[in-house]
């Protein structure tokens, strides 16, 4: 959603959002800006032209880890939880697409009572009204850790989002949200997402219909079936690969060759292994981000290190532009490397050093990308 977003901004603006398979309202979503337009300039003449294309932004895991909730009761003064000083040097960069996505891998608490880091997470709700006010419009829940509070996790947490108006995908609260298909309208194009993670972290699932898990023919039932349904372009996020790893593994490798075996899906935006990996151009056309790091995590447990690769993370901006009939290509990828500061835990435009690691991940499969840091 494109807002203007002061880089010191406090304030909470709530207002709503859309998602896929398990989500929650309506079945579309206005965005709330005009499409995008490109302006040409001949002679003293100046023409501003709508070529209908539209911006979706995705960022890395969000991951509220005691450290960064207790930095968040610091910046909050003692009165709740603040975690605006973490997002705000981003937020202009959030606020500016035309639909943006977080990927909320833990629960969120819709009370603010029995808060946990890991292994098993409950963050404040806080947090969820923090990325609403920096410009979130959805965010993708199926995880290792959706599960971690069982069904009264999900429950608070589907809750939370939809009070302060952003949409989700991946986890529901029962049978009827999950079967409901969703498809976002932004910018007159109708976007299917759906959600899916490799595991639960050996617990149980509440219910079958609670968590969405990676079953490639399913997800592309799951994607014929938004088509179907009108979705003009469908996305999939994947929770899936090896943490700390920026190769990707066989299995994710294997997940996305069966899973692009579908026409319908076209892009795979994935999470979890909390460092950068490459990003991918199909020959067809199609893209696969394989991972996009840490957005907003701070895991010391795997190192000491202030500056090590797992504060690395990647805003990606996909352009979909309208094609023949009613389908949209992607017409450019464009990438904002970010880093999670230490000890602030401020999440900053990336410094050289990280900058470095997270463009030579990005670039290991050749695609055209095309650097977008202001």
């Amino acid at each position: 959603m494109r807002l203007v977003v002061l880089a010191a901004a406090t304030a909470i603006a709530v207002t709503a959002c859309s998602a896929v398979t398990a989500e929650s309202g309506p079945a579309t979503t206005t965005g709330t800006t005009g499409p995008t337009t490109t302006t040409t300039t001949t002679g003293s003449t100046t023409e501003t032209v709508d070529d209908g294309a539209i911006r979706l932004l995705f960022t890395g895991d969000m991951l509220p880890s005691d450290a960064l909730q207790e930095r968040a009761a610091e910046y909050a003064g003692g009165a709740g939880f603040d975690f605006m000083p973490m997002l705000a040097e981003v937020a202009p960069i959030i606020g500016a697409a035309d639909w943006a996505v977080c990927h909320q891998e833990t629960p969120i608490s819709d009370d603010d009572v029995g808060l946990s880091g890991y292994p098993q997470f409950n963050a404040p709700f806080e947090l969820a009204e923090a990325q609403r006010a920096i410009g979130y419009d959805a965010c993708s829940t199926a995880s290792n850790h959706t599960v971690d509070l069982a069904l009264d996790g999900i429950e608070a947490t589907l809750t939370t989002l939809d009070r302060v108006g952003i949409r989700h995908t991946g986890s529901a609260r029962t049978q009827a949200e999950y079967d409901r298909p969703t498809i976002y309208d932004v910018e007159g194009a109708r976007i299917g997402h759906l959600s899916y993670t490799y595991g639960l972290n050996g617990l149980p699932a509440p219910a079958p219909w609670a968590v969405n898990l990676i079953d490639p023919e399913q997800i592309r039932t799951d994607a014929a079936a938004l088509r179907q349904s009108g979705a003009d372009i469908v996305v999939v996020s994947l929770h899936f690969g090896e943490e700390k790893v920026a190769t990707p593994s066989a299995y994710q490798e294997q997940v996305v060759a069966e899973v692009m075996r579908s026409p319908d899906v076209d892009l795979i935006v994935g999470h979890h292994a909390h460092v950068v990996q490459p990003v991918e151009r199909l020959p067809d056309g199609r893209w696969v981000l394989f991972g996009l790091g840490n957005f907003l995590a701070q895991q010391q447990v795997f190192s000491s290190d202030p500056t090590p690769p797992h504060r690395d993370g990647v805003i990606v901006e996909v352009t979909f532009t309208p094609g023949t009939g009613t389908s949209y290509d992607i017409t450019q990828v464009g990438y904002v490397p970010t880093f999670v500061d230490a000890p602030s835990d401020v999440v900053r435009i990336a410094p050289e050093f990280s900058r470095v690691r997270t463009e030579e991940a990005l670039n290991r499969r050749g695609a055209p990308l095309v650097d977008l840091t202001p």
